[in-house]
């Protein structure tokens, strides 16, 4: 005869759902980013999620080299997989973000040299920047070769440096504005606004040679000294 107690453990043991192992994804951070996100709805993917996956690209690139023909089999048959979700992507997702990376992503993968012997992905150059425009550089550089370990943190730096130039950029140009407005009356920006408009540009410089040097710490610090100069400087001349 079984105790309660019996009886109550071989309960739960059925009703339990049984533990496994998490699986690992093997192969690069690309690789295994793009995998992951095949698991998840095209609609509830987020435009970080996405961006991030384009800065994972770009630094696989300069990994493409010496590929065996097992691995560009398996590389071609990622993008496969990846084409139709990514249009999915494009064309459901919640987020507008996302949307519109979801189709850089799909021609970044088109022309990935781990896919495909031969080719490169697309160098977009920025102009400089013109009369009247901020005179920050709108894109965060090159960082080379990036080891897969710090991949992440690597690409959530580039994400930040973009996503905080461009309202570092908007907030600037309001300030010019409201510079120009008051120089022909004869007046002018307070001290305190006036030097936290021209502090922006050596701060996306240092971050900017912080990601170059790979020194992730140096350049969250650039940044976030930009984000809350930037918020400082929007209170007076607006976002």
């Amino acid at each position: 005869m079984r105790s309660p107690f019996t009886t109550l453990v071989l309960i739960v043991s059925a009703v339990a759902p049984p533990i496994t192992q998490a699986q690992i994804i093997p192969g690069p951070r690309w690789y295994r980013s793009a995998t992951g996100m095949l698991g998840m709805s095209p609609a509830n993917i987020s435009g970080r999620e996405m961006q991030r996956l384009e800065r994972y690209l770009v630094f696989g690139a300069a990994y493409c080299t010496g590929l065996g023909a097992a691995q560009y089999a398996a590389n071609q048959a990622m993008v496969r997989n990846m084409t139709p979700y990514l249009a999915s992507v494009g064309a459901t997702a919640v987020d507008m973000e996302a949307r519109a990376a979801a189709l850089r992503v799909a021609s970044a993968f088109s022309y990935f040299p781990c896919a495909f012997p031969g080719k490169q992905l697309p160098v977009v150059a920025l102009p400089p920047p013109q009369p009247g425009e901020a005179p920050f550089v709108m894109r965060a550089p090159d960082l080379g070769k990036v080891p897969d370990e710090e991949q992440e943190t690597a690409a959530d730096l580039v994400v930040r440096y973009d996503t905080d130039v461009a309202r570092s950029a908007a907030t600037w140009k309001n300030a010019e504005t409201l510079r120009l407005s008051l120089a022909a009356r004869g007046m002018s920006l307070n001290a305190q606004t006036a030097s936290g408009v021209s502090r922006l540009q050596p701060l996306y410089e240092e971050a900017a040679a912080a990601l170059r040097g790979h020194k992730w710490d140096d350049a969250l610090s650039s940044l976030q000294a930009a984000e809350a100069t930037t918020q400082k400087v929007a209170t007076t001349v607006g976002h």
